[in-house]
């Protein structure tokens, strides 16, 4: 149950991503609004949320009636994409050093020990991608990868799309328009806002393909290690 309401953010979060504004009508009105100052306690439903809820829940009951690893893919993912959403770093040296960082850290809880191993086995819950190895057995044998190895070079990675999109501003251009929209409050024609949109669609994006190529021949060059040494 807690797990299918965590997933009710991560829903609602790719629903707006795909869809913009198209259910703002039905996410504007509160059915539940209520706090409680002592604990610092605040809850905002509305109809989008419920909306979202129930397709977390059926989500998660397939995952709990079946243990298919397809379900507990589909969860994790939605957690994923609801933590790169969320999470910022705000440069790139923080992002290089934690990347550096959990490198070592990975070799050593996982490779060195059984720690991560056993944590990520003894816990059923979607906290984990599965990708089946071995159905010759009783029971089915997967290989593991931890959501962090997801998240965290995500993020790297969002930086340098957000990096790709910076450098095409034309900073000029951009102080202009917003000092138009400052001096004239009731003529607000959204022109800075169209020209964002504009420059984030038709940037290079050289920094971001060349990150998600090395990401992606780094994810190709795990898959080989967990097969190779049949750990993880």
């Amino acid at each position: 149950m807690y797990i299918a309401v965590g997933g009710t953010v991560g829903v609602k979060s790719m629903v707006q991503s795909f869809t913009g504004s198209r259910f703002d009508s039905i996410d504007k009105d509160l059915l539940i609004d209520f706090s409680i100052k002592m604990i610092d306690l605040e809850m905002q439903v509305t109809q989008l949320d419920i909306y979202c809820f129930i397709i977390s829940a059926i989500q998660m009951g397939l995952y709990v009636y079946s243990k298919s690893w397809i379900y507990n893919n589909i969860l994790a993912l939605i957690f994923c994409i609801h933590a790169l959403q969320a999470m910022f770093l705000g440069n790139f040296k923080n992002g290089f050093v934690l990347l550096t960082l959990l490198f070592f850290y990975d070799i050593f809880f996982v490779f060195g020990t059984d720690v991560m191993l056993t944590v990520a086995k003894g816990i059923d819950a979607p906290i984990k991608l599965l990708f089946p190895k071995d159905y010759s057995g009783e029971k089915p044998q997967y290989s593991l990868l931890g959501l962090g190895d997801i998240v965290i070079p995500g993020v790297f990675v969002s930086l340098c799309l957000r990096f790709d999109f910076l450098k095409s501003l034309d900073r000029a251009k951009l102080e202009k328009l917003i000092l138009h929209e400052a001096e004239d409050e009731k003529n607000q024609d959204g022109r800075t806002v169209k020209y964002l949109c504009e420059k984030a669609l038709s940037s290079s994006k050289h920094y971001f393909m060349a990150v998600n190529l090395g990401y992606f021949l780094a994810i190709v060059c795990t898959v080989i290690v967990m097969l190779v040494f049949d750990h993880g």
